[in-house]
């Protein structure tokens, strides 16, 4: 409270003195004329005015003057109880409105709160009863709208915030086949998954819609903290980001500022949930594979190496720095509908060696391994493709996409979007990098199992691996060999080269060979183009990140095509970025058939290498070469394996050539 009181007195005397009497008109205080403080009513002052007028002349008469200022300011703020006792008349029978509109919100919001209990008739989520279950997209919801019904002005409240107008996003027009066709990208942001989407590298919703999905995750965010600020038994969400964040490998000081603001548990309760869920996994695991024995074809074990370090900045004794080296694995099991389709009759262990047998007599034609007529037409489709997408992404835009040059290719065969069933390993403490190690990998996969060696060994076990793998295995197995014992033959498992591995190794290869010599300023390889994108050359190359090759690679190869697309629309670097251009549909076309026919044929490298164009020459390998890795990326990322598997710029290598009849 604050109250201003400036009186000024002085010897004046007032017209209308004579209402006092002599004694009291003798000694008053007279405001100054220019700031009046008694409100004149009828011509006398009033009786309010007077009182107040005779306290200030009380005050200025004791020993130690008082001004009115100083009376009020100590009254305020004086702790003597009897002084305190007197200020309880200030009380008011109403408050300020807007104090009442907050109590009242206040009682309201604290009137509000998720039910007791374990779930599902409370809130609460033990973490050593909590199954895989609760992290699915079902649950995340369910849990969402139980606090949305029992919070229902907070999160009312939140939504007016921040969206204030109340706004009607609008539905978007259906796009034709046409347009979905021509943006791919598009297409498979739709396609992916909830749960996944939340920690994808692209937004899967874009628009109003995304708008407004954002403001609800927001708000049902806000409104699982204050619950679980208010009782730590609404821990929904918390638990799950705990044992997410934990298994990302977030720092255990990041993770305790989550738990202090509310937006996680302790780091205690997500190790005791990950151990509740490795328990049931391990579980399920024994189960699955009691009942393969009743399927047509077990389930398929993918495995690989790891490397974990954990790296310690004050070393000291007993505390350094250690890395783990193990291997990893799931298992996958098949879909029901692909082996309905499939001959009992070829899933066996007979059946798989009688079939290898058959090979060793096969007459092999090359033209086997020569494109046919349909594929040599795929592939220019596939040229277009490319060069129309960095036209579009990098230059131009085109005003009918319905008669332009699509940016993907046709499909020929997409596998289903079906989420896998997939179950994983528990990590093993052995590196498959040699044939002892590989043997305590299998140990390590049968105990995991359940089985003994006679059940493991007695069904056809495929497998999945990477080529250092398939060597180690094969070696393994011609130690042992021969030898009429199934477990000591190994010869139920049937290794298969996992897709991403080969892409990698093959990827080395060839970008091993155009990479060039980067300390010869005068060589002209594809370090040239990596330091021109900001990327240094000798990391382009990593057998711990061969993802990051292959990016790298792609980026490349966008960029000569930028280029070539560049020469043939006579633009200079200047102007690319700063507006797209127009085309219509027949010029974009004619641009795309020029960049290809110029630049992506065999007959334009034909050309270079008889005009002894050097440079020109190798660029066109280089494009020819990277265009292949690219289009592979894409079509395992789209899940086209009609458009994976005719690559026939993947040339094998000698070492693939030694597992490939297998």
């Amino acid at each position: 409270m604050t109250v201003i009181c400036n009186p000024i007195y002085s010897s004046h005397r007032s017209s209308h003195s004579h209402s006092l009497s002599p004694s009291t008109e003798k000694n008053r205080v007279l405001p100054a004329p220019n700031q009046p403080i008694a409100k004149k009513m009828g011509g006398d002052i009033s009786v309010l005015d007077q009182n107040i007028l005779y306290i200030c002349n009380k005050m200025h008469s004791l020993k130690t003057k008082l001004s009115p200022k100083e009376f009020i300011h100590a009254f305020v703020i004086s702790a003597e109880p009897k002084v305190s006792y007197l200020r309880r008349h200030w009380a008011q029978p109403k408050g300020i409105n807007s104090t009442m509109a907050l109590q009242e919100a206040i009682k309201i919001l604290q009137s509000e709160e998720p039910p007791r209990g374990n779930y599902p008739v409370g809130g609460f989520h033990s973490s050593a009863s909590v199954n895989q279950d609760f992290f699915t997209l079902e649950e995340k919801e369910a849990h969402s709208t139980q606090l949305v019904k029992h919070m229902p002005f907070l999160y009312k409240t939140l939504m007016g915030i921040l969206n204030p107008n109340n706004m009607v996003f609008p539905v978007e027009p259906e796009e034709s086949p046409s347009s979905k066709n021509n943006n791919p990208e598009g297409a498979a942001r739709e396609d992916i998954p909830e749960d996944i989407a939340s920690i994808a590298y692209e937004d899967s919703h874009q628009g109003p819609e995304g708008h407004h999905r954002r403001l609800e995750t927001v708000v049902k965010t806000i409104c699982a903290m204050v619950a679980f600020s208010r009782n730590r038994r609404n821990n929904g969400l918390q638990l799950h980001n705990a044992v997410r964040f934990f298994s990302c490998g977030i720092s255990k000081r990041v993770q305790e500022y989550m738990n202090y603001i509310g937006l996680s548990s302790s780091r205690r309760t997500a190790v005791s949930g990950l151990k509740t869920l490795a328990k049931e996994q391990s579980k399920k695991l024994k189960s699955i594979m009691a009942k393969s024995s009743n399927l047509l074809i077990r389930p398929t074990i993918c495995i690989d190496n790891i490397d974990m370090e954990e790296r310690v900045h004050q070393i000291s004794i007993g505390h350094r720095t250690h890395t783990f080296r193990g291997t990893w694995g799931y298992m996958h099991l098949p879909d029901q509908k692909l082996l309905a389709t499939l001959d009992p009759s070829e899933l066996t262990i007979s059946a798989y060696h009688q079939s290898l047998e058959q090979v060793k007599s096969m007459e092999l034609n090359p033209t086997m391994f020569l494109p046919t007529l349909p594929e040599q037409e795929h592939d220019k489709k596939v040229w277009k493709s490319q060069i129309a997408k960095v036209l579009k992404e990098q230059i131009a835009e085109s005003t009918n996409e319905d008669l332009s040059i699509p940016t993907s290719p046709p499909e020929i065969e997409v596998i289903s979007h079906a989420a896998p069933d997939l179950h994983m390993l528990k990590l093993m403490d052995a590196f498959d990098n040699s044939d002892e190690g590989i043997g305590q990998v299998f140990e390590s996969i049968i105990q995991q199992t359940g089985l003994t060696g006679d059940q493991f060994f007695a069904q056809l076990q495929p497998m999945d691996g990477d080529l250092a793998t398939i060597q180690n295995f094969n070696c393994l197995r011609n130690q042992r060999a021969p030898s009429s014992v199934p477990e000591y033959c190994i010869n139920n498992i049937v290794f298969q080269l996992g897709a991403s591995h080969t892409l990698w190794n093959i990827s080395s290869a060839i970008f091993s060979h155009h990479i060039g010599d980067p300390s010869n300023m005068l060589d002209c390889g594809a370090w040239q183009h990596l330091e021109a994108l900001g990327f240094a050359a000798h990391k382009a190359i990593q057998k711990k990140d061969f993802t990051l090759m292959v990016n790298q690679m792609e980026r490349i190869f966008e960029a000569l095509l930028c280029y070539c697309l560049m020469v043939k629309l006579d633009l200079n670097l200047g102007k690319l970025g700063e507006e797209r251009l127009k085309l219509p549909a027949d010029r974009w076309n004619s641009t795309v058939d020029e960049v290809y026919d110029s630049y992506c044929t065999s007959r334009a490298r034909r050309d270079a290498v008889e005009a002894k164009n050097t440079k020109l020459s190798n660029t066109l390998l280089l494009l020819h070469d990277f265009s292949t890795v690219v289009e592979a990326k894409r079509s395992m990322k789209a899940g086209d394996v009609g458009r994976l598997i005719p690559t026939s710029g993947l040339h094998p290598t000698s070492v693939y050539e030694e597992v490939s009849p297998k």
